[in-house]
């Protein structure tokens, strides 16, 4: 019979792997649908300021709703972003396998230990540090272009604080959950595994 600290570890393991596997298929099936799933879009912010280069100042124009029809045909069409597009689906396959994988340790903690230190440890960890490293990139890039741009104050402003994808701070917050949550399991079993004990 297991221990309750094993079966703690368990239901780690099944909460990592319904989380990838979740992810894994929605990202797979429609990522256009992902990503406006996870963006918050309200009404006002359909206008954007440009730079208006015949009175040197910014106008404000209204941007349209893009479909996701409309969002295929630019992707089919830009030789960057199509290969993009289809690694990224490839990606969110092989999160999908991560998921599937993390069964095999339910099955036999012990032997499969180390496939919860790489998918409940060393992935997660990574992943939520580069996210949090692209987002304060991205941000570091907006407030450099809108120190460079010879705009008005306010548009400036407007553009430094661009706020990084909902998306992205969702997955840096779900993945660092996963490594605390699966580092705490493992410390608890850590003493039970040195013994051999399940």
């Amino acid at each position: 019979m297991r221990s309750a600290a094993t079966n703690i570890l368990q239901g780690v393991v099944i909460l990592t792997g319904v989380v990838y596997i979740a992810v894994g298929v929605f990202f797979f099936i429609s990522p256009y649908k992902a990503f406006k799933l996870f963006s918050v879009i309200s009404e006002e912010k359909n206008t954007a300021a440009v730079h208006d280069f015949e009175s040197s100042g910014t106008k404000n124009v209204v941007v349209g709703k893009v479909t996701e029809e409309d969002w295929l045909n630019q992707i089919n069409g830009d030789d960057i972003m199509s290969p993009l597009y289809y690694i990224f689906r490839i990606f969110s396959v092989l999160l999908l396998i991560n998921g599937l994988a993390m069964i095999m340790p339910l099955f036999d903690p012990l032997r499969y230990r180390g496939l919860v230190y790489y998918n409940g440890l060393c992935y997660p960890f990574v992943a939520a540090v580069l996210i949090f490293i692209f987002i304060h990139t991205q941000q570091a890039t907006s407030m450099k272009i809108a120190a460079d741009l010879d705009l008005e104050s306010g548009a400036r402003e407007a553009l430094a604080r661009q706020e990084a994808p909902v998306v992205l701070i969702i997955l840096a917050a779900v993945f660092s959950v996963i490594f605390i949550v699966t580092a705490a399991s493992l410390i608890i079993t850590k003493k039970q595994t040195k013994e051999g004990r399940e």
